[in-house]
């Protein structure tokens, strides 16, 4: 089998991160993936997975941007050449692209719903495929409540990652030299992993910075990660005088460098389908913080493997940050339950089995 992923960009990112440990995973099993997209800064990383990669123009925000339709062509020449059995598209745009592409192919494609959306285009028609994928119960909900897709049409599969990757333990040495190759000092480190946007709610730990820092003067945040919001949060950190004490750091494709050597990794999310950072933050045994929203109540249960707080509460996110860094046996505890959970609910093969065994369905489908 030869499934075609589609994707706007690939840079590093939930959805990009999400096709490229699902392909290198379903390579592993004997499906062969090709992704499409714009391009990005984590192409390296599929060429290490053994997984292709073909550059088209389809970055934009936009479902009728001239872009999506001059991709329309190139990519039922792709699906011809290649011979793909399944389309899978990632985003509103690339749904639009595969839309059109298996209409003309007779290829069939399936979509995933990474999160949450407003109707837009499909008031006019549906892009939504043979089957679409919901990331979270959460997301399942949204598609049928608020998107009118009916719920035969939706599967269920969690995302997974790599637990092994993040689950070595660094000795102190080594988290010495990474913390000195950042600038940082050896006290308590508190950290946020994931785009810069208002909806990912970084503005709320930075803002419960100076009450953790009154307890624990040594203690630093780092907010790793690139987008539009970055000028924002860098002159609120400058507003409550927290130079020195809360760094920023662009994203890089090696993730579980930076969440071994935090403390309590913190997820402030205002809106989240599921949240891949904070599984793999989970994977690797830290202490989680993380919003009482969408996909997210999947993963925490609340003082169990990690503390749940309402969105955009500063003082709570502020109380649970304190709450960890005193009491080192709480933060190992549901440290260890996090990962737990992550290799029995969220893995990458479970992840992978399940969509293995959804494209079957959607190809045996389309030959009837």
């Amino acid at each position: 089998m030869k499934v075609l992923q589609i994707t706007t960009h690939f840079n590093i990112g939930g959805i990009s991160n999400y096709i490229l440990t699902l392909s290198g995973a379903m390579k592993k099993k004997g499906v062969d993936c090709l992704v499409v997209s714009g391009g990005g800064n984590l192409e390296g990383e599929l060429k290490k997975a053994g997984v292709g990669h073909i550059t088209l123009d389809i970055n934009t925000k936009s479902e009728l941007s001239p872009k999506v339709f001059r991709a329309i062509i190139p990519l039922c020449k792709i699906v011809k050449r290649e011979k793909v059995d399944i389309i899978h598209a990632h985003s509103r745009v690339s749904q639009v692209a595969a839309f059109f592409t298996s209409l003309i192919t007779g290829v069939p494609y399936v979509t995933t719903c990474h999160g949450f959306f407003r109707k837009r285009l499909r008031k006019i028609f549906d892009t939504w495929g043979r089957k679409v994928v919901a990331i979270s119960d959460a997301v399942s909900e949204h598609l049928k409540k608020d998107l009118g897709v009916s719920a035969d049409r939706i599967e269920l599969i969690y995302s997974g990652v790599d637990a092994d990757k993040f689950s070595r333990k660094l000795s102190p040495e080594e988290m010495g030299v990474i913390k000195r190759s950042l600038g940082l000092k050896n006290g308590p480190l508190i950290g946020a992993v994931g785009r810069l946007s208002p909806v990912k709610g970084q503005e709320f730990l930075i803002m419960a910075m100076p009450s953790v820092i009154k307890k624990f003067p040594d203690a630093q945040c780092i907010i790793v990660g690139d987008g539009n919001d970055k000028a924002h949060l860098k002159n609120l950190a400058l507003t409550l005088k927290l130079n020195g004490s809360v760094l920023f750091i662009p994203s890089e494709p090696d993730m579980a460098k930076f969440l071994s050597i935090i403390d309590v990794f913190v997820f402030p999310s205002v809106k989240e389908g599921l949240g891949i950072a904070l599984l793999e933050a989970l994977a690797a045994g830290k202490a989680c913080v993380a919003s009482r929203i969408g996909g997210i109540e999947n993963i925490v249960k609340n003082r169990y493997n990690g503390i749940l707080v309402d969105v955009g509460d500063v003082i709570s996110i502020g109380e649970a940050i304190m709450e960890f860094l005193g009491d080192a046996e709480l933060k190992r505890e549901m440290g260890e339950r996090g990962r737990e959970l992550v290799k029995e609910k969220f893995s990458l093969d479970a992840m992978s089995e399940k969509m293995i065994e959804l494209y079957g369905k959607v190809e045996s489908g389309a030959s009837k």
